[in-house]
């Protein structure tokens, strides 16, 4: 067994590691509703069921200023917001010593920058915070974060 540590939990935007990226959260929610049968009331105790998923990602990093195609920044990360289209995002582990997640598992999806926070206090460096909302199906790629290629188990 190994436990994964946070530095190398990997948020991509279009393929390509945020820039200078200092933290990551993923929030991946169900959304329930009760059925109450004649049954089920007998004994007290409701039934849920999924009504639907939803995820959120919130990461944030440093501000830098000469940002490229390939290390999303904050100025590309607004350009990506105010089109108001989905973007494609995934996160996964850490490739060996190299800033990119791996290409070979993780989790994938379209999400909308729903959020983007530019904080720049006195005597400390200037950064910037994202989030995301899943916009449709977020899928695992070969297992999940394992990366193995273990198919999720069948619902029942």
């Amino acid at each position: 067994m190994a436990v994964l540590d946070g530095v190398n939990l990997i948020l991509s935007i279009g393929g390509k590691a945020l820039a200078f990226s200092t933290g990551c959260k993923i929030t991946t929610t169900t959304e329930t509703g009760t059925r109450q049968t004649k049954e089920s009331a007998a004994g007290k105790w409701p039934e849920k069921y999924a009504k639907s998923f939803s995820e959120d990602i919130s990461a944030d990093g440093l501000t830098i200023t000469n940002g490229s195609d390939n290390m999303p920044s904050y100025d590309q990360l607004k350009k990506m917001q105010l089109t108001g289209e989905p973007i494609t995002a995934s996160y996964s582990v850490r490739e060996g010593e190299g800033r990119e997640g791996k290409e070979s598992g993780g989790y994938a999806g379209k999400y909308l920058i729903t959020s983007l926070e530019l904080d720049g206090q006195t005597n400390d460096d200037s950064k910037y915070s994202v989030k995301l909302e899943s916009h449709g199906p977020v899928k695992p790629i070969n297992g999940g974060l394992s990366g193995g290629d273990a198919a999720p188990a069948a619902n029942k």
